[in-house]
């Protein structure tokens, strides 16, 4: 088989060999810089090493000898176990080094060689592969409200796992970003109650004040919500019974049965309107299902609603048309 002649072959005599070699046998089709670009050596290096004086001609299954270079080679850490089908050139290419600093540390006589199974000494250069993190199992609390995200848990396994829609707990949780869940990260798998508690009173309510709490009250978000009611729900006269002697009065408030009605996205709970300081504020829901308050400022003709965390936002005019029936009815319904 013929080869390309190299200029460089004048620079043979001024090439030191090393002292230790391997040795490659010659496949079809290969060429001497082909097993010089292979093992990172020089083809002058390697015809002198093998005594070759015509650089164009070399024969298929001949066998060469591979200058290695152990004085500059120095194992670090990584082993790597040979696999069934895995070359030399493909372990060295896995680990991003020469494969003739493999046949230097291991002591490889044959390059085109390795035995299934070999432990392989991989050089301290070598680049090793990070370990992925161990995945914690999830574990299924049945009627759990909450979940803590262990290693290596996704929000789609989380959904799986208690058999929930993935844009329920992104709701619920009100997450910028599905995919950016971290450990130790605790998810509601239920809507979040809102409460809300009566203020202290006062005379009169400032548009931009907001309602301070003192007594809680809970939506029943597990009432479906219903058109709203044409006739008045009767009510069975409570039994009058001795009051039971207390160091302090207690502040308790019942919820009647609830009687929902709709606004553009809202569901408001009509039955259970409460006074607030000179504001009137009641349970609703809103399109996703997650509980709220409202609360309305006749004298002020204000709005107001808490916000995810459960807090108040800023007294503000109604916008929206079905903001202005909201006030409107109430009032009315006051007056």
């Amino acid at each position: 088989m013929r080869l390309p002649s190299f200029a460089a072959l004048v620079l043979t005599a001024l090439l030191p060999l090393s002292a230790a070699a391997a040795t490659v046998t010659v496949r079809s089709g290969e060429t001497l810089s082909d097993i010089a670009a292979r093992y990172d050596v020089s083809v002058a290096s390697l015809m002198r090493l093998n005594r070759i004086k015509d650089p164009d001609h070399v024969e298929i299954g001949s066998r060469l000898k591979v200058p290695g270079h152990a004085a500059s080679a120095t194992a670090g850490p990584g082993r790597h176990r040979v696999s069934e089908g895995e070359t030399l050139g493909e372990i060295a290419v896995r680990y991003q080094i020469s494969s003739r600093d493999l046949i230097a540390l291991n002591g490889l006589r044959n390059a085109d060689h390795v035995e299934l199974g070999e432990t392989l000494k991989l050089p301290a250069n070598a680049v090793l592969p990070v370990a992925k993190p161990k995945k914690e199992p999830i574990n299924v609390v049945p009627g759990a409200s909450q979940h803590t995200v262990g290693q290596g848990q996704t929000l789609s396994q989380i959904a799986r796992a208690y058999n929930l829609p993935m844009t329920s707990l992104v709701n619920f949780n009100q997450l910028d970003n599905p995919d950016q869940v971290t450990v130790g990260m605790r998810l509601y798998l239920k809507a979040p109650v809102a409460t809300v508690q009566t203020a202290k009173p006062q005379t009169a309510v400032k548009p931009s004040t907001a309602v301070k709490p003192t007594t809680t009250f809970a939506v029943n978000t597990a009432t479906a919500p219903v058109k709203t009611a044409t006739k008045p729900v009767a009510q069975k006269p409570a039994t009058k019974r001795p009051a039971a002697k207390a160091s302090k009065p207690v502040d308790a408030v019942i919820a009647k049965q609830a009687e929902w009605r709709t606004y553009g996205p809202l569901q408001v709970d009509w039955a259970n309107w409460r006074p607030m300081g000179g504001s009137q504020v009641v349970p609703s829901l809103n399109d996703k299902g997650q509980a709220l308050y409202l609360a309305v400022n006749c004298s002020a003709g204000k709005i107001n609603a808490t916000g995810a965390d459960g807090s108040w936002k800023a007294w503000a005019a109604p916008s929206s048309s079905f903001e202005k029936d909201l006030v409107k009815d109430r009032c009315q319904a006051r007056a």
